[in-house]
């Protein structure tokens, strides 16, 4: 019973050539260790029972200690995400566009709150309402290697493994003092980021404890999206009109006008603008109210008016901008034609255009900072009973910033203070064509209404000229409020900042009953504060009143604004509209649990292995809001609502394994769950393992799974968001008479020819769903192990494991995307409800997310292939360990995703990815080469934001990255590591889809890109 105690503090090191799939460094570091395991009784993560051997029923793949160094990780999510199977989930370049403020692992693409994640084989709390786990506060210095789990593991671990698990197994017993330094940089000299860490430990009480200590602090600079040719713009979507099958040219996110000519030689359209139609030289729209023109502009202001070059493009002649709807300001603050189409889509000043250039106050890199502390600790009181304790304390720094605060839809009167003669001018020549409801000369009678126009005005249904001209009578509008949409540039970009302590407490309590059976009881507690301090923001109240002059029962301080121009706020007025905003958000998790381990016997194959249990949870979590947000009374942030609500959860669960024979085994496992939330849940599981020859084992495993709702998905409260969007309304080639139609139900007052949406995010709130049911899950594996002694010379292990996931009942989160969709391009009219368009001006407004149990699947299915093989070689050990993932399939409903670029899920689904590790070590040296390689995906085909936009499957670059470390032991005390990553010294590309991630590119997968080539220098002393 010893050696299967001890094996559970030593087994980190086991090697592939047992049988798992490798991902680590060369298995020369682990040869030592296979020995001393050799006959020991194990636990395996994915199962709680100890196993003769380390292989198990379900796939697992291993990254080492070894591997983490010789990378220079700091956050546990950048080595992670190389593994073909996961999916970038919260990353340092994601997390800028209004995410949560911490890193996530994602397998299989399912999201991260259906992975998992284990620490020493217990869950770890979540970080948040939204029911994840932030990864960044696992102590890499105290990692030994990390187990990941792909398939579903509820029946051992609870509810969220429906992807599998992630468990990080950390060092034990350790005995000295460790000391690491590390700094990066990149080639271009940005990025910089250091870690520094110390882990002490030693034995006391002749043996019988250990306390062992972690520190470690972290911080990362900040990258701007300025920096980089890449992201400097915030490019425009730009399309050939002419597109077909095989015809016509892709489209593409522009940054540079110079390009179009090349791109487009047939000329373009715009899918979507660049940048932002909220500039801080404000546009002003002329009326609140539908039919409003300026009027004679080119003969009242001829200056700014005729002649305008509108389209910035200096070989088209200059246009005289008479009538028009929108005006806006030019550096000079003169009132100035809006330059928005033609070049002008693309956000550059400095050509004349009068659309905003956001990128550049925006992040690419996030800056952050995190100290860790951490201890654990273990004492035998006697040959049967022992005690395990680990503590741990995170407290992480975050900095997003957005450009500065755009305000949209501020309603001004003409009696506004500061506004500007020409501004004057223009107010008092406004006029709309008013009609009296009448019959036309058809026959077809008409309803009042305003107009633009005497032609649009006289026109009815598709007749023109119908309506009588009596009835049309030009009327002026000269005393009209208008509306201007500014940004507030003088308060620099909005600053949000992210703080979060986390503090986890658990202890283990073993005892052995007899040299068979053991019993456990764990109890943990964890908590998260989280806390949001937004500065930028805007305040509408202030703002309304400082327009009307400061009326009385202004807020104190109030003082008349002038918004007319860019830079026209003194400090006394920003003083007055300037609001910082506070909000709060505290998880807490308690968590008791008592396990039974034994053997119930003897069979011919080994003994019957037996594992049972019980547990408590219980989930808690608040989120509080200062009334600013609560009311939404602010510009800049989302408007977000506070919200309260605690989930529990009473757990038994069994598990056997049945070693019939030598060469064969079963098992099966279950688990029944009493959620306060939803009820009894049941997950079940059955494996085997079959070893017909000594070379070969087959292996099978088949696991229905369930994941309960979190506290945010059943309790959100109607938060505010801005995500990108493409509306189907937009004047294009693709838009059919169907979808018009639609557009014009929405809006019936606004004008859809020539239609163009006026910014490329739409404002959503988002709300909760109280009568979410659990989530359910069935898969399945099988696969073959095949070990050899000698081939060329070496060991060689392959694994090659099917898997197939089928979820049903998925809460998902039905975006703004999704509603927009399904009303304009289905037709459906449950859709179309949660839609809001302005009646003038025909925008959308706001949209309603929900979430929902879904009775579309979602499906996915593939192989894992893995190989491990070292040799003797050149006096030293050379080693080769491979990684291949085929993504046969990922559909939600009939739409097939594997192998494309979708946004709304996520961004790439990858259909082939691999990682390759290469590695020779000789005395002190050690060299290793990685190689990742993820196929880029398919940006054209059913069901894209893009479909019909490209004459092939549009088909983005694959990532090919290449890693190289170099460490070098000198003396027993000291080892230097060199590391290049990105040695081929690629950048991401622009790509059509990267409009609607972040920079222009599809970042989350071109993140090992972001910055060019960068080194790593990491000097580690032992004593």
């Amino acid at each position: 019973m010893k050696n299967t105690r001890i094996s559970k503090f030593k087994y980190a090191t086991a090697p592939l050539a047992l049988g798992l799939a490798l991902i680590s460094t060369p298995s020369f570091a682990q040869d030592e260790a296979a020995e001393e395991e050799a006959g020991e009784a194990i636990i395996v993560t994915g199962s709680r029972i100890a196993r003769p051997n380390i292989e198990a029923a379900s796939p697992v793949t291993v990254v080492s200690a070894e591997q983490v160094a010789l990378t220079g990780t700091t956050t546990v999510e950048t080595l992670l995400n190389e593994l073909p199977q996961v999916v970038a989930g919260n990353t340092r370049v994601s997390n800028n566009s209004g995410g949560e403020n911490f890193s996530t692992i994602d397998l299989r693409g399912l999201g991260p709150g259906r992975t998992l994640i284990l620490l020493n084989g217990e869950r770890l709390p979540a970080s948040t309402t939204t029911g994840v786990t932030d990864v960044s506060q696992i102590p890499t210095g105290l990692i030994e290697r990390i187990d990941v789990v792909t398939g579903g593991a509820s029946a051992v671990y609870g509810s969220d493994a429906i992807a599998g698990v992630v468990n990080f197994i950390l060092k034990k017993d350790f005995e000295g003092v460790e000391l690491v330094g590390q700094t990066s940089l990149s080639e271009d000299g940005t990025g910089f980021g250091f870690n520094v860490s110390g882990l002490v430990g030693g034995n006391f009480a002749d043996g019988k404890g250990n306390l062992t200590v972690y520190g470690s602090f972290t911080d990362r600079s900040s990258v701007s999206q300025s920096r980089y040719n890449y992201s400097r713009v915030s490019g425009a979507l730009l399309f050939d009109p002419n597109v077909d099958v095989g015809t016509g040219y892709p489209a593409r996110t522009v940054t540079d006008p110079s390009q179009i000519a090349t791109l487009f030689p047939d000329g373009f359209g715009i899918a979507a603008g660049g940048g932002s139609a909220t500039p801080p030289w404000g546009t002003i729209a002329a009326s609140t109210l539908a039919g409003t023109q300026f009027r004679n502009l080119s003969t009242l202001l001829p200056s700014t008016f005729a002649g305008a070059n509108t389209d910035c493009n200096t070989a088209t002649a200059g246009v005289n901008v008479g009538s028009t709807g929108t005006v806006s300001f030019n550096d000079a603050r003169q009132l100035s034609p809006l330059a928005s189409g033609g070049f002008c889509t693309i956000p550059i000043r400095g050509n004349g255009s009068s659309r905003y250039n956001f990128a550049p106050q925006n992040y690419l890199i996030t800056p952050y900072d995190r100290l860790t502390l951490t201890a654990t600790g273990r004492y035998e009181f006697d040959d049967k009973t022992r005690l395990n304790v680990y503590t741990s304390f995170t407290n992480a720094n975050q900095q997003v910033n957005l450009a500065p605060t755009p305000a949209t839809g501020i309603v001004v009167t003409t009696a506004a203070p500061f506004i500007p003669a020409d501004l004057a001018a223009a107010l008092a020549a406004r006029t709309y064509f008013a009609r009296t409801a009448g019959v036309g000369a058809s026959g077809t009678a008409f309803d009042a209404g305003r107009f633009t126009s005497a032609a649009a005005c006289r026109t009815v249904g598709d007749t023109a000229n119908d309506a009588p001209a009596a009835n049309c009578v030009e009327t002026s509008a000269a005393n009209e409020p208008f509306v201007i949409n500014r940004r507030f540039s003088e308060t620099g970009p909005r600053d949000g900042r992210f703080k979060t302590n986390a503090v986890n407490v658990r202890a283990i309590l073993e005892h052995d009953l007899s040299d068979n059976w053991q019993v456990n009881g764990v109890f943990s507690y964890g908590r998260v504060d989280n806390s949001l301090r937004g500065i930028g923001n805007i305040n509408r109240t202030a703002v309304a009143q400082g327009l009307l002059s400061c009326p009385a029962g202004s807020l104190p301080g109030c003082v008349p604004i002038n918004l007319f121009g860019a830079d026209t706020l003194t400090p006394a007025m920003l003083s007055f509209v300037r609001v910082d905003t506070q909000q709060t958000e505290a998880f807490e998790q308690v968590r008791a649990a008592v396990n039974l381990t034994g053997s119930l016997g003897e069979l011919p194959g080994g003994p019957i292995g037996i594992a049972a249990g019980a547990e408590y949870r219980k989930d808690s979590g608040e989120g509080i809001v200062d009334d600013a947000q609560r009311t939404g009374d602010i510009y800049g942030f989302n408007a977000v609502q506070s919200l309260a609500g605690s989930i529990s959860v009473k757990e038994v669960y069994g598990e056997i394994r049945l070693p019939i024979l030598d060469m064969l085994s079963v098992g099966a496992g279950a688990r029944y769950s009493d959620y306060s939330s939803v009820g009894g849940l049941f997950n079940w599981k059955a494996e085997a393992e079959l070893t017909p020859v000594d070379f070969l084992k087959l292996r099978a495993s088949y696991n229905r799974a369930a994941r309960a709702p979190n506290v945010f998905e059943l309790f959100q409260n109607g938060d505010q968001g801005f995500p990108s969007y493409v509306d189907p309304c937009n004047d294009t080639a693709a838009r059919s008479a169907a979808v018009l139609a639609r557009c014009v139900a929405g809006a019936p007052g606004a004008n859809f020819t020539g239609f163009a949406q006026a910014n490329g995010q739409v404002q959503a709130f988002a709300f909760g769903n109280p009568n979410l049911s659990e989530e359910k899950a069935e898969t399945w594996t099988a696969g073959a192990v095949l070990n050899f002694d000698n081939v060329v010379g070496g060991a060689l292990t392959l694994t090659a494991d099917y898997y197939n996931i089928k979820l049903t009942n998925r809460v998902a989160g039905l975006g703004a995307g999704f509603f927009i969709a399904g009303c304009y391009n289905g037709g459906d009219a449950a859709s179309c409800a949660r839609i809001v368009r302005d009646p003038g001006t025909g925008q959308i407004t706001s949209v309603d997310t929900t979430v929902t149990n879904s009775a579309t699947p979602l499906k996915t299915s593939g192989v894992d292939v893995g190989l491990d093989w070292s040799v003797e070689a050149l006096g030293g050990r050379f080693s080769l360990s491979n990684v291949f993932t085929y993504v046969d399939s990922y559909k939600i409903g009939t739409t097939e995703y594997s192998d494309t670029v979708f946004s709304g899920i996520g961004g790439v689904t990858i259909k082939y990815g691999n990682a390759l590790t290469a590695g020779f070590r000789k005395d002190g040296t050690t060299v290793q080469l990685r190689h990742v390689w993820k196929k880029g995906g398919r940006q054209n085909f059913a069901g894209a934001e893009l479909e019909g936009f490209f004459p092939d499957s549009a088909r983005i670059p694959d990532l090919n990255l290449l890693n190289l470390s170099l460490r070098q032991q000198i003396g027993d005390n000291f080892e230097f590591t060199a590391i290049v990553n990105n040695l081929l010294n690629k950048y991401p590309p622009v790509t059509a889809t990267g409009y609607f991630e972040q920079a222009n590119t599809n970042i989350s997968f071109y993140d090992p890109y972001a910055l060019g080539r960068n080194y790593t220098i990491q000097a580690r002393v032992k004593f």
